[in-house]
């Protein structure tokens, strides 16, 4: 019988990897409601399923007794370009092949170099978030123009406070001011970028990097 295991230490990479999971087992059953157009796509279900339990035996949560699949970075990458694949040629989203990729090179990275995790997540999720900012611009709708102005600025704040580029005396890169960031872009931005690749996920890359501040990672 399966049992909990208590003493799985919490690591930036693993946190990503188990998010990861978790939208490519939602990835795996929307490909299942697909079926009806492409029979093929119960395959492409099955196989993020899969991926999906495997990466879940990985990550030790549960003791699964002999079954054991070992935790490696390149393994995570493998997964990750598998997806990415999926979305790419099929129906699908690239948000779980995102989160594996930035997993094993977060992973890989801080084998190399100590650096904060959840400064690079926030980083990578800033970078995402001015390209939809950009996004916007182009949609010709007023009111997502403004929208995206507003995110810009916002992001800009928060590079120069990340990085701290200028002292703003009043303000400074804090949990607050990095949640008030993500979830004005995942608001006000991330659900109005559309037409264009790998758009949408900007406030939640950037959520997640908060989450990541908060659990000191």
């Amino acid at each position: 019988m399966a049992e909990v295991k208590t003493e799985t230490k919490i690591t930036a990479p693993k946190l990503l990897a188990f998010i990861g999971m978790l939208y490519t087992l939602a990835l795996g059953i929307t490909y299942f409601y697909a079926a009806g157009a492409d029979p093929l796509f119960i395959l492409w279900g099955i196989i993020c399923l899969v991926i999906a339990f495997l990466i879940f035996v990985s990550l030790e949560l549960i003791d699964f007794g002999p079954l054991k699949i070992p935790y490696y970075w390149w393994i995570i990458l493998i997964f990750g370009v598998v997806l990415i694949l999926f979305a790419y040629f099929f129906i699908g989203n690239y948000f779980p092949g995102i989160l594996l990729l930035l997993a094993a090179l977060i992973d890989l990275i801080m084998q190399k170099k100590p650096y904060k995790a959840s400064k690079i997540m926030v980083l990578v999720g800033i970078g995402f978030s001015i390209y939809e900012c950009f996004v916007l611009f182009l949609s010709g709708s007023a009111i997502a123009i403004v929208n995206g102005v507003f995110g810009l600025i916002l992001l800009i704040l928060l590079i120069i406070v990340l990085f701290d580029l200028v002292d703003l005396k009043v303000l400074d890169y804090s949990w607050w001011f990095l949640l008030l960031v993500g979830f004005v872009i995942f608001t006000w931005v991330s659900p109005f970028a559309f037409g264009f690749p790998v758009v949408g996920n900007g406030g939640t890359l950037i959520l997640i990097g908060f989450l990541m501040m908060l659990l000191a990672l």
